[in-house]
């Protein structure tokens, strides 16, 4: 099990994707000290991809979204985590990131993390223009994100602070690279 990033917690924010869903909580449990929190949409897919047990063992908190804002932001600007990790992050999430918007659980987080200077890593499910994801049945599927996703994701890379992974393998080794 790896070290945590810096001397906190890690927050961890699942949005309701289910591309990379699978590949995100098992890089999750390599990490100690991980508060799990889980969009409203997130917790409508979790369970339909069989992961809700696994979240729960590798956290020491799972929450889920209560209105538009969460207490626990405010540990940010606390010092009580050291980063934020939002895999997978939906479309939706990352144009609100890139956008400005804090009006979801996921955007909100974003916006204080970056706001107390806390490094965010980011696995968007919008990397390339054809993806083969796999169904909570385990069909796979072929999908073509919209440019403007692409162009978002692409936009996100460019923020300070801001790590964008294109794979839960490259967000591992990203983490990995920050606490070493």
């Amino acid at each position: 099990m790896r070290e945590t990033p810096g001397r906190g917690a890690i927050c961890w924010v699942v949005t309701g994707a289910g591309h990379f869903l699978r590949e995100s909580v098992k890089l999750m449990a390599s990490f100690k000290n991980v508060d799990v929190f889980l969009t409203r949409a997130a917790a409508e897919v979790a369970p339909r991809y069989g992961v809700i047990e696994a979240i729960e063992k590798s956290s020491r908190t799972v929450a889920g979204e209560e209105g538009y804002s969460s207490a626990p932001i405010i540990r940010f600007s606390g010092g009580a985590y050291s980063a934020l990790v939002i895999a997978p992050a939906t479309a939706n999430t990352v144009a609100k990131c890139v956008l400005g918007i804090a009006d979801s659980l996921a955007s909100n987080f974003f916006a204080q993390a970056e706001k107390s200077g806390v490094p965010i890593f980011v696995l968007p499910t919008d990397v390339e223009r054809h993806v083969e994801s796999v169904t909570p049945s385990g069909r796979v599927i072929r999908i073509s994100p919209r440019p403007v996703d692409l162009r978002n994701t692409d936009a996100l890379s460019g923020f300070p602070g801001v790590a964008v992974a294109r794979s839960a393998k490259e967000l591992g080794a990203l983490m990995h690279q920050f606490s070493g």
